[in-house]
């Protein structure tokens, strides 16, 4: 049944009096006739799952559903400002469309807009399909002689070192310069790749995982330098002129790395395939509405980090620092209207918006009223991710909320979010390999690890071909690397996508095997499992930051070996470290109250070091310096961050117990609500390792954990 009766109110106190008339002006203004025209919005969304000309093997099927997503949570968002009518969507594979994804109809669609804009209008554009590069039809205009071209639904098969049909980037940056001319500010996303010379497939991909590129139509000996690639720098310079419209672009990988699609959320039942660039891009922009590019792009950084994502690296350039689709920033504490209906509560939120399963929501008469107000208390019982179901609960000494009597203008807030901090692994031989005795071995001694009571860590062996965070396979030397000796089996860690590096020289860690694990062998897997752990829980953590980071001033830089001065380093950006390079780091407490700084070094080999553990009194700063860190090896190196709010009378715990591998010990229960400092204790083997935990708003002390991605080259 619909919801129909709205108790009386006979007292109306001064605040509630000011929450009325605040939403009824917001309102007038909303709908003031006769007020100026505001800004549009337009979008234009390009999916590409089928190939026709190329055959069955370049199908894919993730840009549909990212782009049939991300449209629907457009228009779900109303404060968002777009509406269908102003929406384009080209696309085939099954979903609704304005027309068929063809070279024409994009650039017609983008001529279109060029046409349609004005100035102080915002452009929404988004690219979902294959990628490639081909020879450049003007050398000079490109660094390495390769034009970047995104493959339209009718791309012809390759032929003279082009892709017949493709969109080249030339031209597109040509129809978007056209739209900025008008005044108009662009936001371009594109997950689609261009090359794959950074990292090849090992055989051991897993399940419904493809990647978004297809072949160079050139040989391989003309492809650019991989560490000249990556070195290369964002080139989208702000507007010169006042009359030239903005641009920010993010690219779901480096022009020389590969990009993936998968089931997602992972591990999820109502998982479909996506991109996992645009599932995680909207992830972090669902939960954080009103933040800025440069925090949408640090966002996507950190959910890879906490995935163990390695690899790709996404590119963002352009104006970083304005807000995500124009939007005005606003408060943290998000809050949804509810539908009530058959005794349940509907709410138009979802997974994406933090809505888990378990979670515990609020209910508010309004959305200006904060928790000491709640009528009740909700736990989400089902969902998807764009909206959810929840049902009455006993919560804070409250009794369950009868949903018939909720007012008209009841709204739900989160005030505990479920955590699970959980490594799942996958293991399996190299299709076509006779290493199964060898398999069987491995399979048994790790499960006789994850049924460790005394293992600091959530480890779940799932079955082959499965969604994991760490995949494992079984392999010799020279089954992965052509032209190397070593017929042995070993046990190759490899991130989430089963993705090798492409270079010899820069191979995943691996145990021996053959024979069996000797006891420091196996403690030493052991270790590289509680390392994992730690790692991907801690990037985990970054999600949850509730620290007012602008009070508490993080500085990291790069000083190269043979540079005079020193170059800020962005957390949406990965600088490239050469041997001799040295980062420098201050810190600058302007809050009100003490905070606990720690810094963790992660290596690509999953070592975390403990660097800093220090408090910082009010008006406190350091400045210092962290060495040469390529020195150490090659790959991906993450330095993580963390502050908290110093307790009153406290003494400073630092997180350096991190360092200690195998030597805490947690218990099997299910702990209650968490503060930041307590769930940090748990990713080192406290008490909720292996239970449910969950982060609770009522918790005071706060915290917050940033992560910078640093690329190690040693060249």
């Amino acid at each position: 049944m619909s919801r129909s009766f709205v108790p009386d109110r006979p007292e109306v106190g001064l605040r509630e009096l000011q929450r009325v008339i605040l939403v009824a002006l917001t309102a007038c203004l909303i709908w003031l006739p006769g007020a100026p025209a505001l800004a549009e919005k337009h979008a234009l969304f390009i999916a590409v799952n089928d190939y026709p000309l190329l055959g069955e093997d370049a199908a894919l099927d993730g840009p549909a559903n990212d782009v049939d997503l991300m449209s629907r949570y457009l228009l779900a968002t109303p404060e968002l400002g777009f509406s269908r009518e102003r929406m384009t969507i080209l696309a085939n594979g099954g979903i609704a469309a304005d027309g068929d994804p063809t070279l024409a109809e994009i650039v017609a669609k983008l001529n279109a807009l060029a046409e349609a804009v004005s100035a102080g209008d915002f452009v929404y554009i988004h690219f979902a399909g294959h990628g490639s590069r081909r020879r450049a039809r003007d050398p000079q205009s490109e660094p390495d002689g390769l034009d970047e071209i995104f493959l339209p639904a009718d791309t012809m098969p390759a032929e003279n070192g082009i892709y017949p049909n493709a969109l080249v980037d030339d031209d597109l940056g040509a129809a978007l310069d056209a739209i900025r001319a008008k005044g108009a500010f662009v936001f371009i996303v594109f997950d689609s790749c261009h090359s794959s010379t950074a990292t090849r497939a090992s055989g051991a991909e897993p399940e419904g995982t493809q990647y978004r590129w297809l072949p160079e139509p050139f040989a391989p000996g003309d492809a650019p330098d991989a560490g000249e690639a990556l070195a290369r720098e964002a080139t989208l310079a702000p507007s010169e002129s006042p009359d030239i419209g903005g641009m920010a672009a993010f690219y779901a990988a480096q022009t020389i790395e590969k990009t993936p699609e998968m089931p997602l959320p992972r591990g999820a039942e109502q998982a479909r395939t996506y991109g996992l660039f645009s599932y995680t891009m909207l992830d972090v922009l669902a939960k954080n509405p009103g933040i800025t590019y440069r925090e949408l792009a640090q966002g996507i950084l950190h959910r890879y980090a906490a995935g163990n994502f390695t690899k790709p690296t996404p590119l963002f350039e352009g104006e970083l620092d304005r807000v995500v689709f124009g939007e005005r920033n606003r408060a943290s504490n998000l809050s949804w209207p509810i539908e009530v209906d058959s005794g349940k509560a509907r709410i138009r939120a979802g997974a994406l918006q933090g809505l888990e399963r378990g979670a515990i929501l609020a209910v508010l008469p309004d959305p200006l009223a904060d928790e000491a107000q709640a009528l009740g208390f909700l736990r989400v019982r089902t969902n998807d991710p764009l909206t959810a179901e929840a049902t009455p609960a006993r919560y804070a000494g409250l009794n369950p909320p009868v949903l018939a009597d909720l007012p008209a203008s009841a709204v739900v807030r989160i005030v505990e979010k479920p955590l699970t901090f959980q490594l799942r692994v996958e293991l399996s031989a190299l299709p076509g390999s006779a290493h199964d005795d060898a398999t069987a071995y491995a399979r048994r001694e790790i499960e006789k690890i994850a049924a460790d009571e005394q293992l600091p860590a959530n480890l779940t062996l799932v079955s082959p071909g499965e969604q994991a965070d760490l995949r494992l396979i079984v392999a010799s030397t020279k089954e992965l690397y052509a032209g190397e000796s070593g017929d042995e089996p070993r046990l190759w860690f490899l991130p989430p996508g089963g993705e090798l590096p492409a270079a010899a020289g820069n191979k995943p860690h691996s145990i021996r095997l053959a024979g069996g694990m000797t006891p420091e062998q196996l403690t030493q897997l052991r270790e590289n499992f509680v390392a994992v752990f730690r790692a991907t829980s801690l990037a985990q953590l970054s999600e949850l930051s509730e620290l007012d980071r602008g009070k508490v001033r993080f500085g990291l830089e790069q000083q190269a070996a043979n540079a005079g001065t020193a170059k800020q380093i962005e957390r949406s950006a990965v600088p490239v470290l050469a041997r001799g390079d040295q980062l420098i780091f201050s810190i600058d407490n302007q809050s009100t109250r003490a905070v606990d700084v720690d810094m963790l070094l992660i290596g690509p080999n999953y070592s975390i070091k403990h660097m800093l553990g220090l408090r910082f009194q009010r008006g406190e700063n350091i400045k210092g310096a962290l060495g040469d860190i390529a020195d150490a090896g090659t790959g991906l190196w993450r330095l993580v961050l963390v502050m908290r709010e110093a307790g009153r009378n406290s003494v400073h715990s630092d997180l350096s117990f991190l360092n200690q591998i195998g030597t805490q010990t947690r218990a099997v229960a299910a702990t209650g609500p968490r503060d930041f400092g307590q769930l940090l204790k748990d990713i080192g083997g406290g008490a909720a390792t292996r239970g449910a935990s969950s982060l609770s708003s009522r918790n005071t002390l706060k915290g917050s954990l940033d992560i910078y991605n640093l690329e190690a080259i040693g060249g």
